[in-house]
């Protein structure tokens, strides 16, 4: 089975182009459920809070856990897409937490993934400050549209920095400011090819 991720931006397009490619490749995906976490909203409400940040950071490990672990139990195909990478939660910690708090965050997080592993390859899409703020917009969740935008800004360069020059993943990353979900739009024809040449290597057991 090979795992490939999509991340980025808030907002940068990581479900659009997972649910667009689940259908082109006829494949199974995982959509990140976020609204399974009841400390996010408070979270954007009370941002600096050190207890809100910690409740919020370590809610998403056991999230993210649940939903990897079935896909890879389950078994079905030789290719699943997912619209988050599980290392995007020690970029989130690195940010909000400090101390003790990080430690136990960062003692889960390697015993998570140690039971996961990373994905195969993770397609890191790219966006404008100018392209990311319209999207958290057009998008309208309330907790996101009134949370400071400096703080997505801040995410975005601590992500991309991470995936870029950290990320225990194969990366392949592009910028999509650009894009239109259409089969012979240029970028989403980079994006395909890039799977199908993740697709070449072995699958794991």
């Amino acid at each position: 089975m090979i795992v490939i991720s999509f991340e980025g931006s808030i907002g940068a397009g990581k479900t659009s182009l997972t649910n667009f490619f689940s259908h082109e490749f006829k494949c199974q995906k995982v959509l990140e459920n976020f609204e399974a976490n009841p400390f996010l909203s408070k979270f954007y409400e009370q941002y600096g809070h050190q207890d809100v940040n910690f409740e919020t950071e370590i809610s998403f490990l056991p999230i993210h856990y649940y939903q990897i672990r079935k896909v890879l139990e389950e078994k079905t195909g030789n290719l699943v897409l997912m619209d988050f990478s599980i290392e995007k939660d020690l970029v989130y910690a690195k940010m909000n937490l400090r101390g003790e708090k990080l430690a136990v965050f960062e003692n889960l997080y390697n015993y998570i993934t140690g039971q996961t592993g990373f994905p195969d390859l993770v397609i890191y899409i790219e966006v404008s400050p100018r392209i990311l703020k319209r999207r958290i917009f057009q998008r309208g969740r309330p907790y996101e549209m009134n949370a400071d935008l400096s703080y997505f800004e801040k995410f975005d360069r601590a992500n991309k920095e991470y995936f870029l020059h950290k990320s225990k993943s194969e990366v392949f990353s592009l910028n999509v400011d650009d894009l239109v979900l259409e089969p012979d739009d240029p970028k989403i024809m980079q994006i395909r090819d890039a799977i199908l040449k993740k697709l070449e290597m072995p699958v794991r057991p």
